[in-house]
């Protein structure tokens, strides 16, 4: 319905659609223009430039538009801030409403025969997306029209309504109204052929939009079917209706196939769940974005997709199904996957850096105590019995136990070294294990007894015995007996028992010591591990004796348990060997008791070493033993010395300046002079490899430094009986 100017509109709540801004001024013209030259009043609830717009229009067909405003028949109301105002919680308050517009159209009515409203806010809120409270305000203006005259026009912009989505809300805004008036694209006919042809436009036009749409779509199916996702279409109880190519080459199924099943045969037992999840935010009218999961492929192949899933909507805009586009990223969860798996390992192999750094600082503070004190203990006792020959005697004692303290120290830290590096080979013969645990029991007496220990010893059967290198399975007892004296406080009781078992001989070293925690059971035989439980182990232990146990045994083919009920609870170590019978076989050392050298007189031995201490020291050692010794500095002084008198051995220290002990072994070898001469290699390496080498040098047997005096002496006799008893046969 369309109102001349100067015509008396009804009293009716009207709808205006508009394409463009003239339209609508000159719309506004005839209404508010013709009310106010009838004599009536009017309200704008307007925005400020459809205000301007208005006015000058006025002034131009000769309106008094100052005078009708002092008069209160013009009154001019900012939609935007009269609708804030209405607002509560972004909904038209009724209470508000009333009181505020009804009180302005009763001032109004005063002033004029009539009242005219034009109204925006609603159009307002429709272009702010808030459809729903437009139409509540549409009402409450209807709802007030029931008790007041009054003429209200709504206008809304036709391009408002453009999407398919509006449909919905056009309708009901046209519902909410009484008269509805076309946009200015549907002008009023003249007569019927006026009217056909308009009707044929629209037509056209019509035909024209369906055609376009159909074109739309036929593009947007073609996009879909060319598509690399699987883009896939499914009612609300999950009922597949489209599947394009992309899901085919996805998941394997073609389309005649999947349409009509339910989209659960691609879904996981146990993603089953996600399924009502994922239908729920569709109905509620929201879309899934990049949802990563699992689903399955026709070969029962389980693959990760990222999904994405959004409503569909009927022309009423309700939620009828939902649309899918799934995209295979396998191979970018693979990735991520070895990434984490990588970012994982190196952290893991950075603590385990950080730890091995931690414990070899630790290692080395450990060992540089260990090597002074011992040390300090024997510069101070040389030097208190140099001060007071009345404290020789003391002092000599106090330096050969730690001396025999840096030995082992020494001892420990090379055999890790060797073992670690596959160096040390077994020299295996049947072993006693009552003389293993006796040697091992010697071995310990002074630190057991030192610590004030109780040690009680229980020994098998004499025949008894293992398979071993018993120098080296005697380390093993010595290494756990020192392990538990250190570890158990003064005063303490540690056992030390053998026995067979199931063709085992099982080795048991008991202690009623400070204990092992539970997390550190696992790591008690690493490298450079100590127990850090607040008590202070006796001095002398680096960390590194167990791990010699545990390599040594394993050497043997045997096996190595610790076992600990807790701190203050003691410790035991259970060690493991294949037993076999010793009856009737030699003793450890090689030698039956009657085939062990006796002393032979004055022996003439050559000492040939570098080191003045240390050459004068092992001279005077050999003195001791009985010997006659010479001593010489270099290698050529020594084949010098060697020729002028003909020894029955020679200690020759490997690392001699300029002249080597390898070529002094091979110059005496080319000598004739010296063809009985024997040849002991002194060396501070002491791997197979050194051995190996000062034999092929011409060397008869290698020693490593330091020598044990006891180890000294029976090879020395050993080598040199034959070779004196000769010379004494000769004299």
């Amino acid at each position: 319905m369309q109102a001349a100017s100067g015509d008396r509109p009804t009293r009716r709540h009207r709808v205006q659609f508009y394409d463009n801004e003239p339209f609508l001024v000159d719309t506004l013209v005839r209404f508010v223009g013709g009310g106010l030259g009838a004599g009536e009043a009017a309200i704008l609830l307007a925005t400020e430039s459809h205000v301007k717009q208005l006015e000058a229009r006025l002034d131009q067909l000769g309106f008094d538009v100052a005078r009708a405003r002092a008069s209160g028949r013009y009154v001019v109301m900012d939609a935007a801030a009269t609708l804030a105002d209405l607002l509560v919680d972004g909904w038209p308050d009724a209470g508000r409403f009333f009181e505020r517009m009804g009180a302005a159209i009763e001032r109004a009515a005063r002033r004029g025969s009539d009242v005219r409203v034009f109204g925006e806010m609603a159009s307002l809120l429709c272009a702010d997306g808030r459809n729903e409270a437009a139409l509540q305000l549409e009402r409450l203006w209807a709802e007030l029209g029931r008790e007041r005259p009054f003429s209200l026009l709504c206008t809304y912009p036709l391009a408002a309504f453009a999407s398919g989505e509006q449909g919905r809300h056009f309708l009901a805004v046209c519902d909410a109204h009484a008269d509805v008036a076309a946009a200015e694209s549907y002008p009023p006919f003249g007569g019927a052929d006026e009217r056909d042809r308009a009707i044929a436009h629209l037509q056209q036009k019509a035909s024209s939009l369906e055609g376009r749409a159909e074109e739309t779509a036929s593009r947007l199916a073609a996009l879909v079917e060319s598509s690399d996702d699987a883009i896939i279409g499914k009612a609300l109880d999950g009922i597949i209706t489209s599947w394009n190519r992309g899901a085919e080459r996805l998941f394997g199924f073609a389309a005649e196939e999947m349409v009509g099943r339910s989209i659960t045969e691609i879904i996981p037992e146990d993603r089953r769940g996600e399924f009502a999840t994922i239908i729920g935010t569709i109905r509620a009218g929201k879309r899934v974005d990049h949802f990563e999961t699992e689903r399955l492929r026709k070969d029962g192949r389980r693959i990760f997709v990222s999904l994405t899933v959004s409503p569909i909507r009927d022309a009423a805009g309700r939620v009828i199904g939902a649309s899918k586009i799934a995209r295979d990223v396998t191979e970018r969860r693979r990735l991520d996957i070895e990434r984490e798996e990588l970012i994982a390992i190196a952290q893991r192999a950075r603590a385990e850096a950080e730890a091995t750094s931690r414990s070899k600082d630790d290692f080395l503070a450990t060992l540089a105590h260990e090597l002074r004190s011992p040390l300090a203990a024997v510069r101070n006792a040389v030097v208190s019995a140099r001060l007071d020959p009345n404290l020789r005697e003391r002092a000599v004692e106090i330096a050969f136990r730690q001396t025999e303290q840096l030995t082992r120290l020494v001892d420990d830290l090379l055999d890790v070294a060797r073992i670690t590096q596959g160096q040390v080979r077994l020299r295996r013969e049947r072993v006693p294990i009552r003389e293993i645990l006796e040697r091992a029991v010697e071995a310990t007496r002074f630190l057991i007894a030192e610590r004030g220990h109780t040690l009680s010893v229980s020994q098998p059967a004499d025949d008894v015995g293992v398979y071993a290198d018993a120098m080296r399975l005697e380390q093993v007892v010595v290494n756990l007996l020192s392990n538990a004296a250190k570890y158990t406080e003064r005063g303490g009781h540690i056992e030390l028992s053998a026995e067979q078992r199931e063709g085992d001989v099982v080795i048991r070293v008991r202690d009623d010591g400070i204990g092992i925690e539970a997390e550190m059971l696992p790591r008690i035989f690493d490298s450079y591990v100590q127990a850090a439980n607040g008590v202070a182990p006796a001095p002398g232990g680096l960390g590194i004796g167990l791990t010699v146990v545990k390599r040594l045994v394993t050497l043997h083919e045997g096996r190595v348990e610790a076992h600990s009920e807790g701190l203050g609870k003691g410790a035991e170590f259970v060690v493991r060997l294949a037993a076999v019978s010793t009856a009737g076989t030699k003793r450890a050392d090689g030698l039956a008791p009657s085939e062990r050298p006796t002393n032979p007189a004055g022996a003439r031995i050559l000492v040939v070493e570098d080191h003045v201490d240390a050459a004068d020291a092992l001279a005077m050692l050999l003195t001791v033993f009985g010997h006659r010794v010479r001593v010489a500095r270099d290698g050529p002084s020594a084949l010098e010395a060697a020729r002028a008198e003909v020894p029955a051995l020679m200690l020759v220290d490997i690392g001699l300046p300029g002249m080597d002990g390898y070529e002094v072994a091979r110059r005496v070898r080319e000598t004739a002079a010296l063809d009985g001469v024997v040849l002991v290699a002194l060396t501070g390496f002491g791997n197979e490899a050194d051995r190996k080498r000062a034999l092929a040098a011409g060397f008869d047997a290698h020693l490593t430094k330091p020598v044990v005096p006891a180890v000294l002496r029976g090879l020395v006799e050993r080598l040199t009986a034959h070779e004196e008893g000769a010379q004494a046969s000769s004299d």
